[in-house]
């Protein structure tokens, strides 16, 4: 093959590993998603394969068919895993495996006639097909996600089924010799490639930035411990719900006796006790409220647009909730409790001066027992009066 055919022959595996280089910055630029990684391997061991074909290195043709067969076979399980790696899912081991050894069977066969040839390249194909229609039946899923989800479902499974034609173009075909010789099937070969691998390229590391900004836009308004909202995403509901309603209730609760628990049992316990708290909170609360932690052991519970009796009641609930709960898997015949404020606010009062409100009568709760809902029975003072006329005010 001429010297200028060559390096026009050798730009299709280097825009392959050109793709894999620039995966490799967008998997470290977007905290290194296992997914891309995958992708990575797939387009390296494509483009490296291509080279093997194209400068027909090793010069042992068997060798070379070999050889290329594993790399490009490697490329496709990579691609195919990658695509099921999106949703973390696997592609199935064992049908995996009987396509690619198929696949490395029917090439090595090939190699007895050169007519073979077709036979050669549509195993080549069918295994690819079989392997992508695999991974994207495991995500079939996204086919009713986002619209960016869809897209690239939608542009893989385009790209999968315009390579059954070229399967049976191939397989029929006698004249097909191996490695580059610039003819129609190469030109096709390269199109099709460009416009595939850019396009899914593309579309990956846009899904995948899209996720990682919402990936780290819910861990920075989530409580690392439990899961629930933490005090900033609370805050921010409430301006929300401030906005939109007359007046908003708040619960306030804490956990009765928590320092004996991390005293007598160790941290470890005690976040376990923790976590599990603000799983029974969470089934108790409506959709349209928002529970969160906002420290230590203390916990509060915004309910937009809740009167004082509906507040009340949301708090009695939880309270309930949690003394009925068993937490033996924590701690054998271990029992919690907690301590409840409540309030019902007109939306102009501020979050400081209803949360110390409530707060105080929180502190109430404690005194007089633990596991209660402190009640708002003396009259504001005059410094509280502007929050607590408000709206009327209960505590629990």
């Amino acid at each position: 093959m001429p010297h200028t055919d060559t390096l026009l022959a050798l730009s299709h595996p280097l825009v392959a590993l050109l793709i894999s280089a620039l995966l490799v910055g967008a998997w470290r630029f977007m905290g290194r998603p296992a997914h891309l990684r995958y992708f990575i391997g797939a387009f390296a061991g494509y483009g490296t394969g291509l080279i093997l074909q194209i400068t027909l290195w090793p010069a042992n043709q068997t060798v070379n068919i070999a050889a290329t067969g594993v790399l490009y076979g490697a490329a496709a399980f990579l691609f195919a895993s990658g695509i099921a790696q999106l949703e973390r899912k696997r592609l199935p081991a064992w049908p995996s495996a009987l396509v690619l050894a198929a696949m490395l069977a029917v090439r090595l066969w090939s190699t007895r006639d050169p007519a073979w040839s077709g036979l050669r390249i549509g195993a080549l194909y069918a295994a690819v097909t079989l392997l992508f229609l695999l991974a994207l039946w495991r995500i079939r899923h996204l086919a009713r996600g986002t619209a960016l989800e869809r897209l690239l479902f939608g542009f893989l499974l385009l790209g999968t089924v315009s390579l059954l034609p070229r399967v049976l173009l191939t397989m029929n075909a006698k004249t097909l010799t191996y490695g580059y010789d610039g003819g129609m099937y190469w030109v096709l070969t390269q199109l099709s490639f460009y416009l595939f691998s850019v396009g899914a390229a593309g579309l990956l590391v846009l899904l995948t930035a899209f996720r990682t900004i919402a990936h780290f836009s819910l861990v920075s308004e989530r409580d690392a411990l439990t899961g629930l909202r933490n005090r900033n995403s609370l805050l921010d509901f409430l301006a929300r719900s401030r906005r939109a309603t007359q007046y908003y209730g708040l619960v306030i609760l804490d956990a009765d006796h928590f320092k004996q628990i991390n005293d007598r049992y160790g941290h470890p316990v005690g976040d376990a006790v923790l976590r599990a708290m603000a799983g029974v909170l969470a089934q108790h609360v409506r959709k349209m409220d928002a529970i969160g932690r906002i420290g230590g052991e203390e916990f509060m519970l915004v309910l937009p647009g809740a009167t004082l009796g509906e507040t009340e009641q949301a708090a009695a609930r939880l309270q309930a909730a949690l003394a009925q709960h068993d937490f033996s898997s924590i701690v054998p015949g271990l029992r919690c409790t907690a301590s409840f404020g409540i309030g019902s606010f007109g939306r102009e009062v501020s979050f400081e001066d209803a949360y110390a409100h409530v707060d105080r009568l929180l502190a109430q709760a404690k005194r007089q027992g633990r596991n209660r809902i402190g009640r708002n029975d003396l009259a504001p003072t005059q410094t509280e009066a502007t929050t607590d006329t408000a709206l009327t005010s209960h505590m629990g």
